[in-house]
């Protein structure tokens, strides 16, 4: 039956023309494209850029994670540790083709709830260096990604299941960080269904109270936990709750599945036919499209999917390509696969 799925899913995605005549994306539409920490071939992405040449044009934000910049590395980065990504000009090669940076950063953790003002400290120290190792390698980072504060803050340590207190650390972890980086954006990832739509409203709301708004809020969902009238529901609502309080709205596509590319595209795709049914059309389409994996494989190894080449089926990038074709197409809820110009 899964098997059924994934060729049903592989229809839908790769009708279209070929790779090189991808459209490029309306301005006020950004396409951020997140490898896997540890995948293999992240550095050979700078190495040799003629290999994802249609989802890099596609593409207006990459994102690292935190520990791609910690000295040393960081086993969850495998091969792509700080060093190497400078070896390889990842940081001023990004600023030379005109992308932009995020870097997943941890806000509110559980290592960081602590009883004194220690651990937030900590945390916003690690931002700041963070960022700092960017700009000393030649690159910019224009923004921060706080990874899921209210998951780890429902957490008794950190003061939950009440939201206050996960408020009160993130507001003085921005206001912080701003201070210190006043150009560079701060915005939210958050999980749903594990936190309600009314839950995440509320947040929104006592971030408000407290001065501070988050530049976008990226809605991590576990769409396999929801009925499709209920992911459409409560992403409109959420879309349009962000659009009331001048944050820019994004959903990620990811995968479930770290064993293997083409079963990492099953839910790719399936999270993909999804959007389109939420959002109608090309224009009503989340701002942010985030192609993000953070998937383990049976062995533990954040790996999944391969990045390149995207002329090869189940890449990341052609993932990339193939599902913003099929979005893009979106007219009336009836994705033709074909990229439509405008």
């Amino acid at each position: 039956m899964r098997w059924k799925h994934l060729t049903l899913v592989l229809l839908v995605l790769l009708i279209g023309p070929a790779l090189s005549t991808a459209q490029s994306t309306p301005a006020k539409r950004e396409i951020w494209f997140s490898p896997n920490p540890g995948t293999l071939d992240m550095l050979r992405m700078f190495e040799q850029p003629d290999e994802w040449d249609s989802a890099r044009r596609l593409m207006t934000v990459f994102n690292i994670t935190q520990q791609h910049t910690f000295p040393g590395g960081d086993a969850i980065v495998g091969p792509n540790t700080y060093d190497a990504l400078v070896r390889v000009d990842a940081f001023r090669t990004l600023v030379r083709w005109g992308k932009k940076l995020s870097i997943g950063v941890g806000s509110v953790k559980e290592f960081y709830c602590t009883d004194d003002a220690s651990g937030m400290n900590e945390a916003i120290g690690n931002t700041l260096a963070a960022v700092a190792a960017v700009t000393k390698a030649g690159g910019a980072v224009n923004y921060l990604s706080m990874d899921e504060p209210w998951v780890s803050g429902r957490s008794k340590k950190c003061g939950g299941p009440a939201l206050e207190p996960t408020a009160d650390r993130v507001a003085l972890y921005m206001t912080s960080v701003n201070r210190a980086y006043p150009n560079t954006q701060i915005g939210l990832i958050e999980a749903y269904p594990f936190s309600s739509a009314d839950a995440i409203e509320s947040m929104l709301a006592l971030l408000q109270a407290r001065g501070v708004r988050p530049a976008f809020l990226h809605m991590d969902v576990d769409w396999h936990a929801l009925t499709p009238d209920e992911f459409i529901r409560d992403m409109r609502r959420l879309q349009t709750v962000c659009r009331s309080r001048t944050i820019t709205f994004g959903i990620i596509i990811t995968g479930y599945n770290g064993d293997s590319d083409s079963l990492y595209a099953v839910d790719v795709g399936g999270i993909s036919h999804l959007i389109a049914r939420a959002f109608l059309r090309w224009e009503d389409m989340p701002e942010h499209l985030m192609f993000d994996s953070w998937v383990e494989s049976a062995t533990g190894l954040r790996i999944t999917p391969s990045n390149l080449p995207e002329s090869r089926l189940y890449t990341h990038t052609r993932l990339l390509v193939d599902t913003f074709r099929y979005l893009r197409a979106a007219d009336g809820g009836v994705p033709t696969g074909v990229a439509v110009p405008r």
